[in-house]
């Protein structure tokens, strides 16, 4: 799919950012996007009920800021995922960030990823790697990419085929995305099923292509206070399920975007059609183990291509031998 990369049609960038008693880091991650060495043309935030200082810090920040600052304070609450969904669909801008509240920006975050998709006409999307800091924002060593096991020959094989690792695993941090606003015609509304930055990585997948700059530019915030982080399965949204009910919860998201590729007529025979459902397929048995070690072991034999196309390979199958009957 080729997207308009021409200078006018990326000259406006607009960031989305989600908030929820986020007061304690959030003049921060404002004072990084102002700092931006490429500024955006606004920022839109969508509240979802906070109940701390995160509005008056908004309010002071709108009143100073180098550009259009819009404030919607959502009138129940929303979600994650449902308020990102929103906050995406008022910008105006032909670039959309993504932006958490607690995070900490480089200077040249948006001018790097704007200037990657310039460069590339048929990028719909890109990303980035991250640093991680601990609550009290100093660097822990390490970095996102390397926290999941991203390495370089896994960044190469997800450029060239990025579904083949997202029907994996997803790898796709939002605070990190950026994507053409052309992509919203296809990724809203984004199912309650799924995390947005997941859904979003799939939809820019599908209809472009999906790069990736592997090096840090933001500092990525790991705190107890968070909604959804590297800390902890950001998928599973801080529930701390059991492996069963993680396994139904990915097949009802899988679900979700079967139901949405056929919606926008992929033929049913399409070769990824045809994975999409295997991945199903393999999350339905999956969600079905054994709590007999001896038994689970037949059946987890029986799945091990499964485990190499459509989960994180050995890792998956060690943490799923390993369960005990309570953790089922």
């Amino acid at each position: 799919m080729h997207l308009n990369g021409s200078d006018d049609s990326i000259r406006r960038i607009s960031v989305a950012m989600c908030t929820y008693n986020g007061g304690r880091y959030l003049q921060e991650q404002l004072e990084s996007i102002a700092l931006q060495s490429r500024l955006p043309m606004e920022l839109v935030v969508c509240d979802d009920q906070s109940t701390d200082d995160t509005i008056s810090i908004l309010k002071r920040f709108q009143a100073e800021a180098p550009f259009a600052v819009k404030v919607i304070r959502n009138s129940q609450r929303l979600g994650s995922t449902q308020n990102f969904d929103q906050a995406i669909g008022l910008t105006r801008g032909d670039l959309v960030a993504l932006c958490d509240q607690d995070d900490r920006w480089g200077s040249a975050k948006l001018e790097r990823l704007s200037e990657a998709l310039r460069e590339d006409p048929f990028l719909g999307g890109v990303f980035s790697d991250a640093n991680l800091i601990d609550g009290d924002g100093r660097k822990t060593g390490q970095q996102l990419f390397a926290k999941h096991k991203f390495t370089s020959a896994k960044q190469r094989n997800f450029v060239s085929c990025p579904t083949a690792t997202l029907l994996k695993h997803d790898v796709v941090t939002g605070a990190t995305l950026m994507f053409r606003a052309s992509i919203c015609r296809y990724s809203s509304p984004i199912p309650v099923s799924w995390v947005h930055d997941g859904w979003l990585a799939w939809m820019i997948a599908l209809h472009a292509r999906l790069g990736l700059i592997p090096e840090p530019l933001i500092d990525y915030r790991i705190h107890a206070g968070q909604q959804l982080g590297v800390a902890e399965s950001k998928a599973a949204n801080g529930r701390g399920e059991t492996r069963r009910q993680f396994y139904k919860r990915v097949a009802r998201q899988f679900e979700d975007l079967l139901q949405r590729v056929l919606s926008e007529g992929w033929n049913q025979n399409d070769a990824l059609v045809g994975k999409i459902r295997e991945k199903i397929e393999f999350l339905s048995r999956q969600s079905s183990l054994s709590p007999s070690l001896g038994v689970r072991t037949l059946q987890m034999i029986g799945q091990l291509p499964r485990y190499v196309h459509y989960a994180r390979g050995l890792g998956s199958l060690r943490a799923d031998f390993l369960l005990g009957r309570e953790m089922l």
